[in-house]
């Protein structure tokens, strides 16, 4: 088991800012056991979180970043 963090990520509410971990860690195929979230001023949370896995994959799972979106084409152009 590790402990990361601690990150700030931009979210709506203290369970936001643990949703967005959680999520983020799911998607990345790392296992959390335990998550904090403090603060909130101007919507920025303090979050850290104990995951299953070493230290080192759980860095690499890199749950303090947001998720990237990629927008596709398409339809393109006729």
């Amino acid at each position: 088991m590790a402990e990361l963090g601690p990150w700030m990520i931009t979210a709506r509410n203290k369970e936001h800012a643990e949703y967005l971990v959680r999520s983020r860690a799911e998607q990345r195929g790392v296992h959390v056991s335990q998550v904090d979230v403090s603060g909130g001023d101007g919507g920025m949370w303090l979050v850290s979180a104990v995951v299953t896995e070493s230290a080192e994959i759980g860095e690499a799972a890199r749950l303090g970043d947001d998720t990237q979106v990629l927008h596709f084409d398409n339809h393109p152009d006729r």
